[in-house]
């Protein structure tokens, strides 16, 4: 199902995204739209949610040492995490 909506480009080369659009991507202020333009000339925009940064605790792994957490315990369970998720070409795991 399409939908269609059209907007004016500003002398600053600005667009207004139209409410209706805004909430059917359910997008707020500061969140980011990808555009991706086609050879053929057609614009794709996907919305790219922000997501806090407490969402990301769930994917943290904190080791139980029947102690409260240090900020080291913490900085390398963020690192580790960092590593696993987001590997880098070329680098050895582990």
């Amino acid at each position: 199902m399409s939908y269609k909506a059209s907007a004016t480009v500003t002398s600053k080369g600005q667009i207004t995204l139209p409410a209706s659009i805004r909430e059917r991507l359910g997008v707020t202020a500061g969140d980011r739209l990808d555009f991706d333009l086609s050879a053929s000339g057609r614009l794709t925009v996907t919305a790219v949610k922000r997501r806090s940064i407490f969402e990301n605790f769930d994917e943290l792994q904190l080791p139980s040492r029947g102690r409260p957490s240090t900020r080291k315990d913490i900085d390398d369970a963020i690192t580790a995490t960092i590593v696993e998720k987001f590997p880098r070409p070329g680098r050895r795991r582990g």
